[in-house]
């Protein structure tokens, strides 16, 4: 019977395995479900925007914001489990015999895989924060520390992801580390709106 994806699992299941000495899942599936609170969060603030009077004049803009951020959700779950798969691609290739010709080979390969799935974290949650950021300002203002939490979840996420794709570079031949040493700094270079700092809550309405 396979066994269950990350996302699937109850929180405290996901937690005692996160903390447990199995190698997955580690840091990289934790900044995907981070990505995936911060998204949801976004979400939430959506939902009690959209449809009030109040907010009529942004209502296509909130909208627009939901359906970025639900995809966005969707994109982030089963990066959690394909880091996880990644780690243990590039776990077994290290484990081959260093006589073994194809090794070297299958290392850059697997490394390469490891590299692109934190940093398809990273390009999302890119997305996430600027919808946030943007929700700070058009979004419901009794929301505003969610707001805030949400878009310091997507940072996190997204420098906690950027750690995971450094960590192979060494791994890749000169070439494809430095393409993707470059693609990851952009990616982290260009977010660079702040959170909203007025944070007190109101009522939900």
């Amino acid at each position: 019977m396979p066994e269950s994806a990350f996302v699937d699992l109850p929180i405290a299941e996901f937690l005692e395995r996160l903390s447990s000495d199995a190698p997955a899942p580690g840091g990289g599936a934790a900044a995907a479900l981070v990505g995936g609170l911060a998204a949801a969060l976004g979400k939430m603030v959506c939902a009690l925007t959209a449809g009030r009077q109040r907010f009529a004049g942004v209502e296509p803009q909130i909208r627009q914001a939901a359906a970025r951020l639900t995809r966005a959700g969707v994109l982030l779950r089963p990066l959690m489990d394909e880091d996880a798969a990644a780690y243990g691609q590039l776990h077994a290739a290290l484990k081959m015999d260093k006589t073994d010709p194809r090794r070297k080979l299958r290392v850059v390969e697997a490394a390469a895989l490891a590299a692109a799935v934190p940093l398809e974290t990273v390009a999302v949650c890119r997305h996430v924060l600027e919808d946030l950021c943007r929700l700070a300002e058009i979004g419901n203002p009794n929301l505003r520390a969610d707001v805030e939490a949400g878009a310091w979840m997507a940072r996190a996420a997204m420098h906690a992801a950027a750690a995971n794709v450094r960590a192979n570079l060494p791994l890749l031949d000169e070439q494809q580390a430095e393409t993707v040493a470059a693609e990851l700094e952009h990616l982290l270079t260009e977010a660079t709106a702040e959170p909203a700092q007025d944070a007190t809550d109101g009522p939900r309405t």
